[in-house]
């Protein structure tokens, strides 16, 4: 599996300290992004973080798609899936719904602190 991590390895928690990646990191990767997205742009497309998954193989990270597509047409906490297949080679078959959105998430991180309180009696 290979995952594009949204920040280089030099701003790592064990490299680079908090402070440092707020007031240093976070701005620089901010303007890296801005001129993917205007690239894209430029391309006529948009970004997205995509997983990929084709016969053994899957990578995760940003990459630039037509604003047209399915992936290019989400909005808010939407999530889309886009299957390929025998039956799908030009056109394919897309399962589009909502996210998790604010609510669910919090709900999840929560229920995994009380998880993790049950670890430590």
């Amino acid at each position: 599996m290979k995952i594009e991590s949204l920040y280089p390895e030099e701003m790592g928690p064990d490299v680079m300290p908090l402070e440092d990646f707020l007031v240093n990191g976070l701005p620089l990767l901010d303007q890296k992004i801005e001129d993917r997205i205007k690239q894209a742009s430029a391309n006529g497309n948009v970004l997205r973080y995509v997983c990929l998954i084709d016969d053994a193989r899957c990578e995760v990270g940003i990459q630039e798609v037509p604003k047209d597509s399915a992936l290019g047409r989400l909005r808010g906490s939407d999530n889309v899936v886009e299957i390929y297949g025998h039956c799908y080679k030009k056109q394919p078959l897309v399962i589009r719904g909502a996210g998790a959105g604010n609510d669910t998430t919090a709900a999840g991180v929560l229920a995994d602190i009380l998880d993790i309180q049950d670890l430590f009696p």
